[in-house]
């Protein structure tokens, strides 16, 4: 090959070293061994601290140290140690670079000094946003996997022994599959937060996010901000991270909103619009964020009341009440109450590691009671029915005077009830035969006492569901 030949393949060689030096997202920098700068790439141009590339080439690191151009120079020190220098080398911009400068030998000289630069400006910020990404994960991640837990951990079991309830958990069972938005109404008390998560747990989104939240318990200022979270800096002590709203953490999933008429009006046209569109803003944000959310709610008030009195947006009533299901009060689905007493003394007996059961005189006084407040109060009463009294049994006595101290005895057979007298007259007629079986412990003693065949006690007895044994 001729001299000119070699010479252009030379110059073609260097080229596309130069272009391979350009392409790397590492800075390099290169001077002789006197320190003189003969090559630099286009990152270590672009993090070169504001000086041109005209101003820096040909020029010596001395130089360069004393007008400012670094703080301390690694070549001069990989020069004079004749060795390989690590160091941060701070800018005349602020800005600082992490710099590896090696020395290359030639016939024991140092021909060149050959440095790598790392921005670590950017990689601090780099870093740091990672690591606040990794803090909102984990924190997100805890959340979902603490509400995931007690979604699964809390699966409380129906009771329906009344036709009434059965119909109910019937047709909740159906619309489970689907992601229809369900309306849940009835008294406080009455189980409306336990059928919600009867369709959650009977339903195709039963492993992802059940997330509830009471809209009563919750102050107006905050609602907003709980619902739909809010952006870094959105408002004066928000949390400088922000903070992703509960619609963001059922995402996939399933949101119960209870007591869902307590939601302000100015926020009802938000909750609207993520009813409609299935998307909405945090508060400060500019970016609407989808959800795909599937909503139960849930009143203890009349709605069209609360419509017709302004409180409640029509329009919002439509979209909740796709499928509506009313709750009956415990008073008029006595046949629940039996199973419901039960069903809670096997629960406290094993919560309080107290051996006890519930007489027939017992259950037959509860099935007599108004239950103004519903499964609710049925439930407390038999709690402080298992610890309050000793013995293994609750007696019908137990119960009359815990519902005497309640001030219910009096108020059962109230004229404000919607009740017949061929009802006053049964009820009454139960209670005389629990309290007589109670005393005389036989049906013969009891039909001897109140003279009346024994056959006619049987029937009686088994009219009344009562239990003797």
């Amino acid at each position: 090959m001729s001299g000119i030949g070699e010479k252009k393949l030379l110059l073609d060689n260097y080229e596309k070293f130069l272009n391979i030096i350009d392409a790397l997202k590492v800075g390099v920098f290169i001077t002789d061994g006197q320190g003189n700068v003969l090559m630099v790439n286009k990152e270590s141009e672009r993090t070169g601290g504001g000086m041109a590339l005209e101003d820096i080439l040909g020029k010596n690191m001395r130089y360069l140290q004393e007008v400012g151009y670094v703080d301390e120079s690694s070549v001069l020190k990989a020069i004079e140690n004749r060795d390989e220098c690590r160091m941060i080398q701070k800018l005349a911009d602020g800005g600082s670079l992490y710099v590896t400068a090696v020395p290359y030998f030639k016939d024991d000289k140092i021909e060149l000094v050959i440095c790598t630069e790392r921005d670590v400006t950017e990689t601090k910020i780099l870093e740091k946003l990672l690591e606040e990404t990794k803090e909102l994960s984990e924190r997100q991640a805890k959340e979902l996997e603490y509400l995931r837990a007690s979604s699964k951990s809390r699966k409380p079991k129906v009771i329906a022994k009344s036709e009434k309830m059965k119909k109910i958990l019937q047709t909740a069972r159906r619309i489970s599959q689907l992601d229809t938005t369900v309306l849940i109404s009835g008294e406080s008390g009455v189980g409306k937060e336990v059928i919600a998560d009867y369709i959650f747990n009977m339903g195709s989104r039963n492993d992802k996010p059940f997330v509830k939240i009471n809209c009563a318990a919750i102050p107006d200022n905050l609602l907003e901000s709980e619902l739909f979270g809010y952006e870094k800096g959105a408002f004066t002590g928000a949390d400088n991270k922000g903070k992703p709203g509960l619609f963001e953490i059922a995402n996939g999933g399933t949101l119960f909103l209870d007591e869902v008429t307590e939601i302000p009006l100015r926020l009802q046209a938000k909750f609207l619009r993520v009813l409609q569109e299935r998307e909405f803003m945090r508060i400060g944000g500019k970016m609407p964020i989808q959800v795909n959310v599937r909503i139960v709610a849930a009143t203890n008030r009349d709605l069209k009341e609360a419509i017709e009195c302004g409180a409640f947006r029509e329009d919002l009533y439509y979209r909740l009440n796709v499928v509506p299901l009313e709750i009956p009060p415990l008073r008029e689905r006595k046949e629940d109450i039996k199973a419901l007493a039960e069903y809670f003394v096997e629960n406290f007996s094993e919560e309080y590691n107290i051996k006890k059961n519930i007489s027939t005189g017992a259950l037959s006084e509860l099935m007599c009671a108004p239950w103004h407040g519903n499964i609710r109060e049925l439930r407390n009463m038999i709690e402080r029915a298992m610890v309050v009294y000793d013995g293994e049994h609750i007696t019908a006595r137990q119960v009359k005077n815990l519902l005497k101290s309640a001030g219910r005895d009096k108020n059962r057979l109230s004229a404000s009830e919607n009740i017949t007298l061929n009802q006053l007259m049964e009820e009454y007629e139960r209670e005389v035969l629990v309290s007589y079986l109670e005393q005389y412990h036989t049906a013969a003693e009891v039909a001897r006492k109140l003279h009346v065949d024994k056959s006619t006690i049987g029937r009686k007895l088994k009219k009344y569901d009562i239990i003797f044994k």
